[in-house]
């Protein structure tokens, strides 16, 4: 049997890696296609969040850390031979969330859309509440759990990209801010959802995942 599972394993591990090379990648290009000009001070993006630039900054650089630190905490192999790490970059990720996330507020006040900034703080209230589940899971010994919340808390970081990939497309582009405000509250319904989906998904459809089981076999 245990030949059958290690590379099973070694598959997931794989498919694990390549999906976040590929989001990363993604999120890499929006950054730079939406931003490019952010550091030209006479730039239309840069003259328009001068006001909340500071707010930006903070909110820019601990959002990035959390999206990237939080991905290793979904590394097996980082939480079984570097333990200490993976709980360093796990405080990290919450502290960066803890910050990154009520700035989100300020910032979209700067578009000039109640129902953006409405977005926003949604956003940032289901990030911040599942990533304190998490921690406090933790905290208590309750391991199970703490991955479960973690697994909860990922997505909401991941609108970021999502939200910047759906955008520039022609159906939305064609729909004017109108276009934008359904990408953004459909991205942050998404990850509010659709973990749930995945954590349950064996409890609410064992037959399937008993037969895909013993495929993998």
């Amino acid at each position: 049997m245990s030949t059958s599972v290690a590379p099973a394993t070694s598959s997931r591990s794989q498919a694990k890696l390549i999906s976040f090379a590929v989001f990363f990648a993604v999120t890499i290009f929006v950054v730079y296609m939406k931003n490019r000009q952010i550091l030209d001070p006479k730039s239309e993006i840069a003259q328009h969040f001068a006001p909340v630039k500071w707010f930006l900054a903070a909110h820019g650089f601990c959002g990035a850390l959390a999206l990237v630190l939080g991905a290793f905490q979904f590394s097996n192999r980082l939480r079984a031979r570097y333990l200490k790490v993976h709980r360093t970059f796990g405080y990290i990720y919450v502290a960066s969330v803890f910050i990154a996330a009520p700035l989100a507020i300020p910032v979209a006040m700067r578009v000039d859309s109640l129902s953006l900034v409405a977005a926003s703080a949604a956003q940032s209230f289901g990030w911040m509440v599942t990533t304190g589940i998490a921690l406090i899971c933790v905290r208590r010994g309750n391991i199970a759990q703490h991955r479960r919340w973690m697994i909860r808390s990922y997505p909401f970081a991941m609108v970021f990209t999502v939200a910047r990939v759906l955008i520039p497309t022609p159906p939305i582009l064609r729909l004017g801010f109108t276009g934008i405000e359904i990408v953004v509250w459909s991205t942050i319904m998404l990850a509010a959802f659709l973990p749930n989906i995945f954590l349950e998904w064996r409890a609410m459809f064992p037959s399937i995942t008993a037969k895909a089981t013993l495929a993998a076999r």
